[in-house]
């Protein structure tokens, strides 16, 4: 016993920051691999995934967001992806290729993290952000995901590091960079407006206290209104502004009356680094330097909005993870050097939870495998052309380079009930009368839940129900559960 604990005090004596940055270094390259597993196989929402796939193909066709399609979030990332979406025509593989422009985009972020945290910490508090963000559950799944969350967390990160070397370098040329990060996260997604109009108090409160001048401010603010107003001219020239309100704003809203308000939060608020952040935020507040505080400010309020505001699903979390990360960085500059037997217990428990995650991981994977996913959609556009129709289904998503048989092409488990209650409208999408109109070549055959009876009540009634005679008459079976065939 005598000579273990003398073992163990050599360790604690040895270890140093070298050896503290290479062991975390260690705990993000299984993390990588586990990432790389789970940009296969993951495919918690990969319903999404085929939405912005499938937008991205329309509008590189020239059809207009909202005007010509239905859609309710932001637009800039179909408009980027479209020459992509499009070079790989009739290719479902590009389901990973954009999965793997979108790790890109991550790894993206991480850097401006691991940047951001230098301005109140050392290399070793970089390096521990980084280990705690690839270390949460929240990061398996949304890292390689083909959504606008991703770039719209890229976009509003690297807006804080030039904003930082604003304030730390007094150069306008970083804050108007600064500014025109900001803009863009909000034309990735209108998510992050609400953070965006905090974070415009906190400025003005900076030029009160004359950390920042009025006039910089000004002047670098100029670019971000000429760019957002080209964006909103582009909708008003397109006869889509109207529109364009109605779903991100009006509609969004509506539905938020149908979901489940926190739904995942709930499930995994005690298995999240989100209480030992606030915590931290909260006790080293006064202590740090004016950076350290922003960031703290940041993740105070994305914690009070993720408790309070609509965010059904992990990829709501992702920009609260970040923000957590990085007020963790803090930790090792002012824990290590005085509680090294602390600072090791970290890093084991790092490590186990990581064996914890890729178990919760895998078994999601067995219930939302998105490789099957990308199999069926193969499937689907291998044995149709492009002349054919495909109408998606009840929480799946399979088109990517065919026409639609109407406006509302997806999602109408959610939509069915807004149009229903919210705007009064009798003419509801009538799933059997297109399927008699216009005989699209696969279908998937899962009934409409009424998803507001359902996750408020309890109650499993549908919005709407295929007619099994129809569905006989036209469709054939195929190798894929609930996926018919037109004969």
């Amino acid at each position: 016993m005598e000579k273990l604990l003398l073992f163990l005090k050599k360790q604690l004596t040895d270890f140093d920051d070298a050896a503290f940055i290479r062991l975390l270094r260690i705990f993000v390259a299984f993390s990588f691999l586990i990432l790389i597993y789970a940009f296969v196989f993951s495919g918690f929402q990969v319903v999404d995934e085929f939405e912005h796939l499938h937008a991205s193909w329309l509008v590189s066709t020239g059809k207009i967001p909202y005007l010509d399609f239905f859609e309710h979030h932001h637009p800039l990332l179909w408009y980027l992806s479209a020459p992509i979406v499009r070079l790989f025509y009739d290719n479902v593989i590009i389901f990973y290729v954009m999965r793997a422009f979108s790790s890109l985009v991550s790894l993206l972020t991480i850097w401006y993290m691991y940047k951001v945290v230098l301005f109140f910490s050392d290399k070793k508090g970089a390096w521990f952000a980084v280990a705690f963000y690839l270390g949460d559950i929240i990061t398996f799944y949304n890292f390689y995901q083909f959504r606008p969350d991703n770039f719209m967390n890229l976009c509003f990160i690297a807006g804080v590091y030039y904003w930082f070397k604003a304030l730390k370098d007094d150069r306008l040329l970083y804050l108007t960079c600064s500014f025109l990060w900001f803009t863009f996260s909000v034309l990735f997604l209108q998510k992050i407006s609400l953070l965006l109009i905090f974070l415009e108090v906190i400025i003005i409160g900076l030029i009160i206290l004359k950390k920042m001048k009025l006039k910089n401010v000004t002047i670098a603010a100029l670019p971000s209104v000429v760019v957002f107003s080209i964006f909103l001219f582009w909708l008003y020239h397109n006869n889509s502004l109207p529109m364009y309100f109605e779903l991100n704003y009006h509609f969004n809203q509506a539905l938020i009356y149908y979901f489940d308000r926190g739904s995942f939060w709930y499930s995994t608020i005690l298995i999240t680094i989100y209480p030992l952040s606030l915590i931290i935020v909260l006790y080293f507040f006064k202590k740090e330097n004016l950076y350290f505080k922003l960031v703290g400010l940041l993740f105070r309020a994305e914690f009070i909005m993720r408790c309070y505001y609509f965010a059904p699903h992990p990829n709501y979390y992702t920009l609260l993870t970040i923000l957590s990360a990085m007020a963790l960085g803090i930790l090792p500059q002012r824990v290590m050097p005085k509680h090294k037997f602390l600072t090791a217990l970290i890093i084991i428990a790092l490590f186990i939870n990581l064996g914890r995650l890729f178990n919760v991981l895998d078994n999601s994977i067995t219930r939302h495998n998105s490789y099957h996913q990308y199999k069926l959609a193969q499937y689907v556009h291998q044995n149709s052309d492009s002349n054919d129709l495909l109408m998606n289904g009840y929480d799946m998503n399979f088109n990517i380079y065919r026409q639609d048989v109407s406006y509302y092409w997806f999602g109408l488990d959610m939509l069915l009930p807004v149009m229903e209650t919210e705007y009064a409208m009798t003419q509801k999408p009538d799933i059997n009368a297109m399927l008699i109109q216009y005989r699209p070549k696969f279908i998937y055959v899962r009934d409409y839940i009424d998803l507001r009876a359902y996750r408020s009540y309890g109650e499993k009634r549908y919005a709407q129900q295929f007619i099994p005679e129809i569905v006989q008459a036209l469709y054939q079976v195929t190798p894929f559960k609930y996926l018919a065939e037109l004969k």
